[in-house]
């Protein structure tokens, strides 16, 4: 089966109610006036089961002035990546995000953490966009803790960027996107670490008395480090930490990562995009696919967007995958929350310093 998701890899109208959920918040979640709440939600437009994504609302003052970031984590993550409970908040963009005037809501997605696990064969890219639409709309109505946000950026990492890049480009609903961990072609080399450091998550002992279906995966023990990071630029307790915390994905969220890659969907993009990577992520970077500077990366990624997009890039030095949880990961959070302001604006007043031309 294994071998088979590295083929792949490489080749309603609702409204819900929305309850207060239990969980360990992280720093920031502690320390902003954060809302726990359950969001309920439906996998596609046909199907009316209804499932609960747990996620945090934060941010200082009057929220409802604020833009809003959704941060969508990815495969065998949940919410903890955003604001990772080591040495904290010094590993946080979710911190970063709050102290830049920023409203954020962080969310376990379908599948992973907190948030419900229905049966695997549900669990795929194109219902995860769609979850993120309706959570969109809950937004923009004011049915989300009775705030009404004008302004809605998507930061997406890795699977979740190939979420949000779905999303924007299928309803046309946000004012701008983040990918990180993310680019159009894919290293061939990392073929191998997909077919052998992924496994069924109830082989995991972490995972193993869940009762997930068949379909949800995680990594191996011990193979994150190998996977996620630049091992030269990292604590070595953070990676013991992510160990620890892994969640889960799915084989249909894998397999469907090719279509988040389909120059249509990029193309269709008329808002403004911003895509960061690291430098030795070995997943998206190799031999003759240059992540060396932003410049190279531009380069890589200008083909697939449009003009509207104004797409800009940023790498992080010496950093793998998991551009947040490197020991420079501080100069990307910067980076992207000073982007939407020039591109999208922190608030409903303010308008962008530096719009598409």
């Amino acid at each position: 089966m294994i071998r088979k998701i590295a083929s792949l890899i490489v080749g309603g109208l609702f409204l819900g109610i929305l309850f207060f959920a239990n969980s360990n918040p992280t720093y920031a979640e502690q320390n902003n006036n954060c809302t726990s709440i359950n969001i309920p939600v439906h996998l596609s437009p046909l199907d009316l089961n209804t499932y609960n994504i747990v996620g945090w609302i934060c941010g200082k003052g009057n929220l409802s002035d604020k833009t809003v970031q959704i941060l969508i984590h990815g495969l065998t993550y949940d919410h903890n990546y955003w604001g990772f409970p080591y040495q904290e908040p010094n590993y946080s963009y979710l911190q970063s995000a709050i102290n830049a005037g920023y409203a954020v809501l962080n969310i376990d997605r379908i599948g992973s953490g907190l948030s419900d696990h229905p049966n695997d064969s549900k669990v795929d890219l194109i219902s995860g966009a769609y979850t993120i639409h309706q959570i969109i709309d809950y937004l923009r109505s004011g049915k989300l803790g009775n705030i009404q946000f004008k302004k809605i950026v998507l930061v997406g990492h890795s699977a979740g960027s190939g979420i949000a890049i779905l999303e924007a480009s299928t309803y046309q609903d946000v004012d701008g996107i983040i990918l990180s961990g993310y680019a159009h072609i894919l290293n061939p080399a990392a073929a191998p670490l997909i077919a052998t450091d992924f496994y069924p998550a109830d082989l995991d002992p972490k995972f193993a008395n869940n009762n997930y279906s068949v379909g949800y995966i995680t990594t191996k023990p011990g193979t994150r480090e190998q996977l996620f990071y630049d091992a030269s630029n990292v604590d070595p307790n953070l990676i013991n930490l992510d160990e620890q915390l892994k969640q889960t994905g799915t084989v249909e969220e894998l397999a469907q990562l090719p279509l988040t890659l389909l120059p249509n969907v990029s193309e269709s993009i008329h808002f403004p995009v911003l895509i960061g990577d690291g430098q030795f992520d070995q997943l998206l970077c190799g031999i003759g696919l240059s992540c060396d500077n932003s410049q190279a990366l531009l380069t890589r990624e200008q083909l697939f967007f449009n003009s509207d997009a104004c797409l800009e890039t940023f790498i992080l030095p010496n950093s793998g995958h998991d551009i947040n949880l490197h020991l420079n990961s501080s100069s990307w959070y910067n980076f992207a929350n000073e982007w939407i302001a020039r591109r999208v604006g922190i608030n409903i007043n303010s308008l962008p310093t530096n719009p598409c031309d």
